[in-house]
């Protein structure tokens, strides 16, 4: 990850010196419109405790500004950290839990989504309830995208988004799942979210995953719904929280 950050020329990678050692790194860069990722803040355990994460912090705060970003997001899993970033200004967008669920056998994975009904679906979220819940974004620490017609059509030619019947379902994953089948986002309420839930288990059999891992809000309209088809509330993965700040 240190190596792909240094590399990448659309970003700026930060590190903090004192005394010619090198003490503390964080990294910016821009996902949307307006919009600057804050991400990777590291300080030496044998440096903590002495203002240097704020300090970095605000000089990135600083930097986006100055390059007349308006936002700046950040995701974090860290409680500690969210005191930070609040006692700086940052606004909480949304605090995810983790649903989980075993992969199932026999079954038919769901359908994908296609480019060409993007808009609609996104027309559809805009009247969903966990669009509010979810902060109008995706908590991927890959990076916080508004939830709309454009990332839907992007993560659509990716093959990452999977839709229940009549679109009344929908679910967008993260690329590259290992070990479970991750959903970062999840919209609709009632049987047809609850038959693409299981359709996600059938998914992860058929790509041989142990199952399904879905970051929900703490209080996700289709919380219920989860519970019926056989997701559990994982209560030893922690949180996902992501954080925003008006520049």
């Amino acid at each position: 990850m240190f190596d792909a950050w240094a590399a990448d020329p659309g970003a700026s990678f930060q590190a903090a010196e004192l005394d010619g050692v090198v003490v503390g790194v964080q990294r910016v860069s821009p996902i949307a419109r307006g919009v600057m990722y804050y991400e990777g803040l590291r300080v030496a355990a044998s440096h903590r405790r002495r203002g240097i994460a704020r300090r970095m912090l605000r000089a990135a705060v600083d930097e986006a500004r100055g390059l007349g970003f308006e936002r700046m997001r950040l995701y974090t899993d860290s409680a500690d950290a969210g005191r930070l970033f609040t006692a700086e200004g940052f606004k909480l967008l949304t605090d995810c839990v983790t649903w989980t669920a075993l992969r199932v056998e026999g079954g038919d994975p769901p359908r994908l989504g296609s480019p060409a009904e993007a808009g609609n679906l996104a027309e559809r979220l805009r009247q969903d309830p966990a669009l509010a819940a979810y902060g109008g974004i995706v908590p991927d620490w890959r990076g916080t995208q508004d939830v709309d017609a454009a990332l839907l059509e992007d993560l659509a030619n990716q093959g990452l988004v999977r839709v229940g019947a009549g679109g009344r379902g929908v679910a967008l994953l993260r690329a590259g799942a290992r070990r479970r089948l991750t959903v970062t986002f999840l919209g609709g309420s009632g049987a047809a979210l609850q038959d693409l839930l299981t359709a996600l288990r059938f998914e992860a059999d058929s790509a041989d995953l142990a199952g399904v891992r879905i970051l929900a809000p703490t209080h996700h309209p289709a919380a219920d719904d989860l519970g019926d088809v056989g997701y559990h509330l994982a209560e030893d993965e922690g949180h996902a929280y992501v954080y925003a700040l008006e520049l």
